[in-house]
């Protein structure tokens, strides 16, 4: 074994509870890379499996322009009849309600708390009609049991239907009579009465489900499969034939969307380019990868924070490691001039820190990357729900866990090594301490300033948010952590200047001794000072905008006081909603996702915006909008003119905030197909309705992604993107209307007219509000993990020092000093690390 060898594994099991802690720093981070990389991994193919449902394996879909439109059922033999096919089929989307009558556990308003009765359950689910011969061709679609549908008269369901008709509360239902029979004793309470009605209640294959029509009989659906819920979730699916749904929807002669597999050889884009001149301006022909392209471009986008969060978390061990073998180099001074006196060369003792970083790497990652997949695993079972497809593991993810555990050790290992290879023999032996230079202090004090200085202009000198993004991620962001981690030693010197006397004196410590300590090691203490800060700067980082997001846009938002959203809600939709006595009045909206580069990073994201179109005169009278230009009610009411004009929009304040547009300026809106310029008459911030559309979506509208929203009117967007379909109703209450109530009651009444889901605008702003702040705790969980492996470094530098001191405390302990002195001193040190990394 070579020499080097030799001593760095000396070197490393001599102290082996200081070692320890340095391999468990790496360890923590390793692992911390691993769990995200598989985490990571595992969320990307649940949303590849959901993408198979919803986009499925077609080359080719042809659709309406507009969102949500219909295609003529005939359109689909001019599509086979296309010599470019291979393959097609028709699908149709339709809101469906369903209704289930089950004997279930009842609480009663007097008498017993709970009788056995006979009820109907009713809820809304989206319908979607099928070729079954052709579907498992296109789409994955995973039975649990039985098979799907072969005829009209057949459904399968999701899962979540039959969970969710298992639960009487999670649906509406009606009491019809007595059951036939009581299984068992009356349940204690509404605990155990769910979960009984859960268990014996749920509909099975071979079960009767009814199609739901207000006043009238409904249609008796045979089950004759369960479906796996979608991977992420989402709203209740159920499956019928094509024929099945087109019979109880009474649109016979159209279909949603039809989707094509080109022959073989063919390309899919060159098919497209050579038939899109064929079709109408009233048809959609697009390749499904371009469909998809964007989605996978924003997921892939994912992994630069990956690699960003993995450097921080590596830079951040690497400070522990040098700082800790750095200590042992002023602790074993005297030996390396042993060593350096009987003949080792300077590049011997510089290889043995370098070996010694290395042997802590490896433990770290060798021990951090099973931990970590560990915990990935034992999260993927915990919330196996929602992702039913399993832990996914990331070799490149585990690869990269493994060498930045290396990379660290090493990176850790040079300074040490630099500083271990300067040692003379003479001084070695000679000297024990040396001052510290205040000039050295101070030049690390310039750098960091520096580097922050310089991080600074690369946020706001240039105009270009691409190249800000860029120049930040890359260049900034390294630069802004080396600077703060530099600023560590001259911040705590400063630090213990000015507190260590008050601080002393709480602690009841002699004159001066926490100050000569911590003023003799400013480098120890203030590196491991800064990985400290490390976890707290991202736990500042991360409620900053938490709480931003929270107070200073959702706050904002002016809800309207209810919403009905739906795939193509019919105009009776509206008119029942009128008529219902606690509604004071209603606005039609229709959602159009449109092309835009306003967002994101142009090279790694791709986004789209919301085009939500109104009548403007309802609307303006229901929404509270706060106008950011015109600010005049003269101009305002200019801008809301226009709209009724058509050929001007109003914009979200984001629009004015990234791209520096003002009233005048034109906007370019376009979809796949068709484009249209129009006039920015006024600025406003956001009233929110974007975010409700895709509250209602959750879990299922991955393609389209689009953030913040322009606004216009219904007529223009008829007029130039052939869309006329209502996706959301805005619905104003009476003051003393109870919005449980009066949503419960649109629920019930507009099951047949299209709608998929109803909310009050108070319950979806508190919904969000939970969900943000459960994501700041879950994300906060990151900074905690980080500030846990920097007490591994605040443990190794305290070691180090008692061990260092031995002969101090002695001497302290000999003069009278009794043992909780050195126990009072140790949290002098540890608070003043504390107060620096703050």
């Amino acid at each position: 074994m070579q020499p080097e060898w030799r001593l760095a594994i000396s070197n490393a099991f001599a102290r082996p509870s200081r070692t320890a802690l340095l391999v468990g720093a790496v360890l923590l981070s390793a692992a911390m890379i691993a769990a995200v990389s598989c985490a990571m991994a595992s969320i990307t193919r649940a949303v590849g499996a959901q993408l198979d449902e919803t986009v499925g394996r077609a080359d080719i879909r042809v659709k309406a322009v507009g969102r949500n439109g219909l295609v003529p059922a005939a359109m689909l033999e001019t599509v086979k009849a296309w010599p470019q096919t291979a393959h097609a089929v028709g699908r149709t989307n339709s809101s469906i309600a369903i209704l289930f009558e089950r004997d279930a556990w009842v609480k009663q308003p007097s008498g017993k708390a709970f009788e056995y009765k006979r009820i109907d359950c009713v809820g809304t689910s989206m319908g979607t009609g099928i070729d079954p011969k052709l579907e498992p061709m296109f789409r994955a679609v995973h039975l649990v049991e039985g098979r799907l549908p072969e005829k009209p008269d057949e459904i399968a369901i999701d899962e979540a239907v039959v969970q969710g008709f298992g639960r009487a509360s999670s649906s509406s239902f009606r009491v019809l009579g007595e059951a036939k029979s009581v299984p068992g004793s009356v349940p204690a309470d509404a605990t155990a009465a769910g979960n009984i009605n859960e268990q014996i209640t749920k509909p099975r294959v071979g079960d009767t489900i009814r199609y739901f029509r207000m006043l009238r009989s409904g249609v008796e659906l045979k089950i004759v499969g369960v479906v796996a819920r979608p991977p992420l979730g989402g709203r209740w699916q159920c499956y019928l034939t094509l024929e099945g749904l087109a019979k109880l929807t009474g649109k016979p002669d159209q279909v949603s969307e039809i989707d094509v597999i080109v022959k073989d050889g063919i390309d899919p884009q060159a098919a497209v380019t050579q038939l899109r001149p064929s079709l109408s301006d009233s048809y959609l022909l697009q390749t499904t990868e371009r469909i998809t392209s964007g989605l996978s471009q924003n997921m892939q986008s994912n992994q630069l924070g990956f690699v960003l969060a993995t450097t921080m978390a590596f830079l951040a061990a690497a400070f522990i490691i040098m700082t800790g073998l750095s200590t042992g180099i002023t602790e074993k001074e005297r030996e390396l001039a042993v060593l350096r006196s009987i003949g080792a060369t300077k590049l011997q003792l510089a290889k043995v820190q370098l070996l010694g970083g290395a042997i802590i790497g490896v433990l770290g990652g060798v021990l951090g990357v099973p931990t970590g997949v560990l915990f990935a695993f034992i999260m993927s079972r915990v919330f196996r729900t929602q992702l039913p497809t399993g832990l996914d593991i990331s070799f490149v993810g585990l690869a990269a866990a493994m060498i930045g555990a290396v990379g660290a050790g090493l990176l850790g290992g040079g300074f040490p090594a630099w500083k271990a290879a300067r040692v003379s023999p003479l001084e070695g032996l000679s000297v024990r301490s040396r001052p510290v230079k205040l000039s050295t202090l101070a030049a690390l004090l310039a750098a960091g300033l520096g580097m922050q200085v310089f991080e600074l202009c690369l946020v706001f000198l240039p105009s270009d948010g691409q190249v800000v993004f860029w120049s930040y991620a890359l260049c900034g962001l390294p630069v802004m952590f080396a600077g703060y981690f530099l600023l560590g030693p001259p911040l705590l010197w400063m630090v213990a200047w000015v507190s260590t006397g008050a601080l002393g004196k709480v602690l009841r410590l002699p004159r001066g001794l926490l100050s000569g300590t911590m003023a003799a090691t400013p480098y120890r203490y203030g590196f491991t000072s800064s990985a400290m800060m490390s976890g707290l700067a991202i736990m500042v980082a991360i409620w900053t905008q938490g709480r931003a997001i929270v107070n200073d846009w959702l706050d904002r938002f002016e809800f309207p006081d209810a919403f009905v959203m739906g795939l193509n809600l019919s105009p009776e939709a509206k008119t029942k909603l009128d008529a219902m006595p606690f509604v004071t009045g209603t606005c039609a909206i229709t959602l159009q996702p449109i092309d835009t580069e306003a967002f994101g990073v142009h090279a790694v994201q791709k986004f789209k915006t919301m085009f939500i179109a109104f009548e403007p005169e309802p609307f303006f009278r229901m929404t509270k909008l706060t106008w950011v230009e015109p600010t005049t009610p003269e101009g305002q009411a200019h801008a809301q003119q226009r709209l009724k004009e058509g050929g001007a929009i109003i914009v979200a304040r984001e629009f004015q905030v990234t791209q520096g547009i003002k009233i005048g300026d034109m906007f370019h809106a376009k979809t796949d197909e068709l484009s249209a310029d129009f006039e920015i008459v006024g600025v406003v911030t956001s009233p929110g309705l974007e975010v409700v559309s895709k509250f209602f979506a959750i879990g299922e509208d991955f393609t389209e992604q689009a953030i913040h929203a322009v606004f216009g009117s219904r007529d223009d967007l008829k007029s130039k993107f052939h869309s006329e379909s209502i996706n959301l109703i805005q619905v104003g209450l009476r003051p003393d209307a109870d919005d449980a109530q009066a949503v419960a009651t649109m629920r019930n009444e507009l099951v047949e007219y299209g709608l998929l889901d109803a909310g009050s605008g108070r319950k979806i702003l508190s919904d969000i509000k939970v969900f943000i702040s459960a994501s700041l705790v879950v994300a906060s969980a990151v900074a905690v993990f980080v500030m846990f492996v920097a007490s591994f470094g605040v443990a190794n530098i305290i070691i180090a020092g008692i061990y260092a001191r031995r002969f101090e405390f002695g001497v302290l302990r000999a003069i009278g000093a009794d043992k909780w002195l050195v126990v009072r001193l140790v949290l002098g040190e540890a608070l003043v690390m504390a107060v620096t990394a703050g």
